[in-house]
């Protein structure tokens, strides 16, 4: 009768297959050390994760560790990347109204000009989309004349 012992300590990966006697002593002289190197720890943010413990990989027949498997990964929510206050599309179009710039009605193409006058990069379709939702927010008013693009204006100073 063999034993299997599988540790996936976050991705380090240990596998001791053997005679019982054998993988017991293995792990009596692995564990102090793995522990000692901190063997595949995870960053300080993620020690919450549940870890495994001694009776748990240590188990008879060919079967893998008792608990079905490895440990329960910790679920992380993923960082928003979002542009710093005053860095969005948004932001520059209204500091361009405050700077009176939609006073004469403009285009998309327009403001797209008008931001890189400034030194902001931004491409036709963010501006359509900080435009739309400055007009929903009441920030900007707009107008479609005939079929071509809409024009965006202030004029409630």
């Amino acid at each position: 009768m063999t034993n299997r012992v599988h540790i996936d300590a976050p991705a380090g990966v240990v596998e001791i297959e053997g005679e019982k006697d054998f993988v017991e002593g293995l792990l009596a002289k692995l564990f102090p050390l793995l522990e000692e190197a901190g063997f595949g720890s995870r960053p300080p943010a993620a020690k919450e994760a549940p870890e495994l413990s001694n009776e748990a990989t240590n188990t008879q027949d060919s079967g893998a560790v008792e608990d079905g498997g490895a440990p329960d990964k910790a679920k992380f929510k993923r960082k928003r990347n979002v542009a710093p206050k005053g860095h969005t599309c948004a932001d520059r179009i209204i500091a361009l109204k405050e700077e009176g710039f939609f006073k004469t009605k403009r285009t998309g193409g327009d403001i797209v000009a008008g931001l890189s006058a400034k030194g902001y990069t931004h491409k036709s379709n963010q501006v359509a989309a900080a435009g739309e939702s400055l007009f929903k927010r009441s920030l900007l008013q707009r107008t479609k004349e005939g079929s071509g693009p809409f024009k965006y204006y202030w004029d409630r100073d």
